[in-house]
């Protein structure tokens, strides 16, 4: 039997199982992501704290470099050495025998700076013409300057040499000292050849790398891998490995200013982590095995997938016995609906799981009678709306008819008072909010909310029927036995509690209308057309959401205007408004007629609707009146036009008018300020040539300056030379100038002029300052310029 139930995909079982495993494999899941997290946190910490290290290397060794190179430079421009190196008269073979004093003086001289760098270890420069080393304090040949420093079984004497006789424009290279075990960093910078051929010379700087291991070997023991520094070549200067250590790391590229990447190192599989040096070519590397680097990560693998293992195989035992377990009930329950097995599994089959056949079981007989339920009720509730309507209207006359409707659909009334709400409905709104919802099912679910809520709410105090008509809905309130005025007050309360709760709740938007009390049933149908006229004016008015017909007194004809306020020099004033651009008078002169009219209750909708054309009326007078306005895009639009004149309320004609009002004003501002643009313009050009006239005119005075010409004009100097410069692109000085070298090029060409005279001539009390300025804006003194005539 189990296995027939397991064979079936649709079992109760096969989902009961899959729903353990989904629990059992979160845990797993989250174990995975938990561990996957950690070895990269653990990974990134680690990058994080060699990178740390390399930068304090780099920045140790950094430092020593900054100052190699600054001794470099220091020796490079000595003077006594450019005297020996780039002089022509020590060419020849004993040319120095007369200046062997000089020679010692010019060691002498450079031993000085190792009191100023006393952590380099030595430095000497070699003389090629001369095949000469200058060190502190000493000079020697060549070939004893190299037996006293650098003799030793891995570098000869030739090599050396031709080391030092390379161009190099400063690099570093490994270089060993005589009876040492370690070498020295070497940097190498050779004389600029200039007109040569070669270089005449070469400086060396030599670092102890002893001083330096001290530094790396902290980046050492934290990584327990191997530091390394290379040059440019990739050659390797300073190694913590003291075994079999490469000369080049050629293979490896380490691009950008650090990184890291994996790469074999003395066969092993390592992490190459580096960092480029600020100041020079060095590279600082470190290298570590990644057995080593992943070792506590590898340990935190097994352990994790250990515990996955443990936990994987303990879950599934426990599912299956809480499977069997929990499954035993829903086999005898099934046994129960029904005796032969065989139709249990033909109904499973069709129906689903155990669970499905179950339900539809017990659900079939109980869903059918709810459908007969339904369905009687909603022909009820439709035939009743419909009565409910016609009697709204006045369409049943008959008395006796009237009672037997009202018996017939449950319609009791516990007195004779009654009220009428009307609401309008935003359809819209309400859709926006339903979009998975069919269209043709909206207005449906939307009326039954409404109506399902109005009468809750009614019947806490009161008696309440609701119906749709005419695409809004009708709520008729049959009041328990109260004052009059308490049975007003209620209503409106009412009308205004379901408005809210329909907003909040269910994004209903509504307009309410509420007619007076009234105190039979045949006065309903009155009280549907109060309800009806009060909603006309609220519309129109725009400014409510709710109103009470008593509001309004329309039942009182004598209480009614015959006419409203907008007289003639109203209308004229607001024409004015318009036509000067002045925007917010204009619209403050809208709302105040608005305002004014809308203050009077009893003003009746058909004299608002006149307003409102009214004001339209006025508005496009104006703009006929406007000469130029035709340009502009109200004119050219007539659905600009047709917006206003389809207005349904007077708050959105207000709202129309102001828009139509700021975008005439905003055009006639423009035009204003364009021609006040232009006039300013066409005055400060103007005046720009009046200045530039006056300068030509008194350039040789030479009390000619900014102020002066400022005083001419009457304008503050500041104001004078900020003006003219926009205007003309040049600075008021270098106009004077330009008019004062223009002459001066003039007098110049006549040789018998003196350079003093024409600088009078010019403007110019001191010759010196004609001579400045003259080669500030030619490029050459007077004099040269003469010359060149």
């Amino acid at each position: 039997m189990w296995k027939r139930f397991l064979l079936r995909r649709r079992s109760i079982i096969l989902t009961w199982l899959l729903s353990y495993l989904a629990i059992l494999f979160v845990p797993i899941l989250i174990s995975v992501f938990v561990y996957n997290q950690s070895q990269g946190i653990l990974k990134s910490e680690t990058h994080r704290a060699n990178n740390v290290l390399l930068k304090e290397v780099r920045e140790v060794i950094d430092n020593q470099v900054q100052n190699v190179q600054r001794l470099t430079t220091e020796l490079t421009w000595n003077v006594r050495i450019r005297g020996f190196l780039y002089s022509g008269f020590y060419n020849q073979p004993g040319s120095l025998d007369n200046d062997l004093y000089d020679l010692h003086q010019t060691a002498k001289e450079i031993s000085i700076y190792q009191s100023l760098y006393p952590v380099i270890q030595k430095y000497y420069i070699y003389w090629r013409d001369q095949d000469l080393v200058f060190e502190p304090g000493v000079y020697r040949d060549s070939q004893l300057a190299y037996e006293t420093i650098h003799e030793n079984e891995k570098i000869s004497y030739e090599m050396w040499l031709s080391i030092l006789q390379e161009k190099n424009k400063g690099r570093f290279i490994k270089l060993e000292n005589k009876n040492s075990s370690s070498s020295t960093l070497a940097y190498i910078h050779s004389y600029p050849g200039e007109n040569l051929k070669r270089s005449p010379g070469t400086t060396v700087v030599l670092l102890d790398t002893s001083q330096l291991m001290e530094t790396i070997r902290n980046v050492q023991d934290f990584s327990s891998g191997q530091v390394l520094v290379l040059n440019s070549s990739k050659q390797v200067l300073i190694s913590t490995n003291k075994n079999n250590d490469p000369l080049y790391l050629s293979n490896l590229a380490f691009t950008g200013n650090s990184g890291s990447y994996f790469d074999d190192y003395e066969g092993e599989p390592s992490e190459f982590m580096y960092i480029k040096s600020n100041n020079s070519e060095l590279i600082y590397v470190t290298v570590v095995p990644t057995s080593l680097l992943w070792q506590k990560t590898h340990y935190l693998r097994n352990i994790t997938y250990i515990s996955m293992l443990l936990s994987l195989i303990s879950g599934l035992a426990l599912t299956i016995i809480f499977l069997f377990r929990n499954y035993s009930p829903i086999q005898r329950l099934l046994k129960m609906l029904k005796a032969d097995n065989k139709s249990v599994l033909t109904a499973l089959a069709s129906e689903g799981n155990e669970f499905s056949h179950i339900q539809n079981a017990i659900m079939n007989t109980q869903n059918e009678k709810e459908q007969i339920q339904l369905r009687m009720k909603q022909q009820s509730n439709m035939l009743r709306g419909n009565m409910l309507a016609r009697m709204f209207k006045g369409k049943i006359v008959n008395q006796l008819v009237l009672e037997e409707s009202l018996a017939a659909f449950d319609v009791r009334f516990h007195s004779n008072q009654f009220a009428i709400i009307l609401f309008y409905l935003d359809y819209e709104r309400f859709y926006e909010h339903m979009e998975s919802i069919d269209v043709s099912d909206k207005p449906r679910l939307m009326q039954f909310i409404v109506t399902n809520i109005l009468e809750e709410l009614a019947q806490q105090k009161h008696n309440a029927f609701v119906c749709e008509i005419d695409d809004n809905i009708a709520c008729l309130v049959n009041f328990n036995e109260d004052s009059i005025e308490q049975l007003q007050e209620d209503v409106i309360k009412l009308a205004e509690q379901a408005r809210q709760f329909l907003g909040e709740k269910f994004h209903i938007h509504t307009l309410a209308s509420i007619s007076a009390v009234k105190h039979s049933v045949e006065e309903i149908s009155q009280a549907y057309q109060e309800a009806l006229d009060a909603m006309e004016y609220m519309v129109v008015v725009g400014d409510r959401e709710s109103i009470a017909y008593e509001e309004i007194h329309r039942d009182d004809p004598n209480q009614l205007q015959t006419s409203y306020y907008y007289p003639i020099q109203v209308e004229q004033q607001l024409i004015n408004y318009v036509k000067v651009g002045d925007a917010s008078k204009a619209e403050a002169l809208i709302r105040d007629i608005i305002a004014r009219n809308m203050g009077q209750s009893n003003l009746s909708v058909e004299l608002i609707k006149c307003l409102m054309f009214n004001l339209i009326s006025t508005l496009i007078k104006t703009i006929g009146e406007i000469g130029d306005i035709e340009e502009s895009s109200f004119v050219n639009n007539s659905i600009r036009i047709a917006q206003l004149m389809n207005c349904e309320s007077i708050k959105e004609m207000e709202l129309q008018l102001s828009v139509v009002v700021q975008e005439v004003c905003d055009y006639i501002l423009a035009k204003q300020k364009q021609q006040s643009h232009v006039v300013r313009r066409q005055a400060l050009e103007e005046r720009s040539a009046d200045i530039i006239e006056f300068i030509a005119a008194n350039y040789m005075e030479a009390n000619l300056n900014i102020s002066m010409i400022g005083e001419q004009f009457g304008m503050t100097p500041t104001y004078l030379s900020k003006l003219f410069k926009e205007q003309t692109g040049q600075s008021l000085l270098d106009t004077i100038n330009h008019y004062r070298m223009k002459h001066a090029k003039l007098l110049l060409q006549n040789q018998g002029n003196s350079i003093k005279s024409i600088a009078s001539q010019v403007g110019f009390h001191d010759i010196n300052t004609f001579i400045r300025t003259f080669k500030k804006y030619e490029g050459v003194t007077p004099g040269q310029y003469q010359k060149i005539l």
